[in-house]
């Protein structure tokens, strides 16, 4: 009978350890959610060796400053924050300009997937996560995909004169989708009343690449460490 009455005892100090164990996973996964971040791509241009440029925004869209194809504009500078809608997702944000400090939400072009930025109102319809990072927690992802950003050659107009840069955007899904797979369903629907095939930027003339947008988080902080020990020990 005192054996039993021990057993029982027990069940409810399990209970809270584990309660506390996941309430403790949350707060780490809300804290490294909050660190700000810069990010980089490694990209060849014309066979040249692979260099790792910063990712800046400038005109509403997200490029790749690279030496051979420079583009000067706001270094990307931003954090996850929950986007506010109904399916409830990570959304991200970043920092526009320095001076006055602004944020926008980064969001996917729904027609293109062109990588974009703006208001709450300049994201409607549009792809707006959920973002996240990798298993190794180095790279950027959407809908848990890290492989599908590319790098898009584009003619820019600066300084009165035309010269090519390179555009990040996301690129489609095995499904030919660049909507969360959450949503795929319904896109179905839609997709029988529209006659167009989907613009995609691998099968047009634009000169493109694979890319992965490394995250550089600021003042040396490795996430993997942040609020305990490295997750792998």
């Amino acid at each position: 009978m005192v054996l039993g009455l021990l057993v029982v005892t027990a069940i409810p100090s399990v209970i809270g350890v584990a309660e506390a164990i996941s309430s403790q996973k949350q707060q780490n996964a809300q804290m490294k959610e909050k660190i700000k971040f810069n990010m980089t791509a490694t990209l060849s241009i014309d066979g040249g060796p692979p260099t790792e440029a910063w990712i800046v925004l400038i005109g509403g869209r997200m490029w790749i400053d690279h030496p051979q194809a420079p583009l000067p504009g706001h270094k990307f500078n931003g954090y996850y924050f929950k986007y506010p809608s109904e399916q409830g997702y990570q959304g991200l944000v970043s920092t526009i300009s320095d001076d006055p400090p602004m944020l926008n939400w980064m969001y996917a072009d729904k027609d293109t997937g062109a990588i974009r930025y703006g208001s709450r109102k300049d994201t409607t319809g549009h792809v707006v996560g959920p973002w996240g990072w990798s298993e190794d927690e180095q790279f950027l992802t959407i809908d848990g995909d890290d492989w599908r950003f590319i790098a898009v050659e584009v003619e820019v107009a600066a300084g009165g004169q035309a010269r090519k840069c390179w555009e990040v955007f996301l690129s489609r899904d095995q499904n030919g989708s660049l909507k969360p797979k959450a949503e795929q369903e319904q896109e179905e629907d839609e997709e029988e009343e529209e006659e167009e095939e989907p613009f995609d930027p691998r099968f047009s003339p634009y000169r493109w690449a694979p890319i992965k947008l490394l995250r550089k988080l600021q003042l040396g902080v490795d996430s993997r460490y942040v609020g305990g020990k490295d997750k792998k020990q």
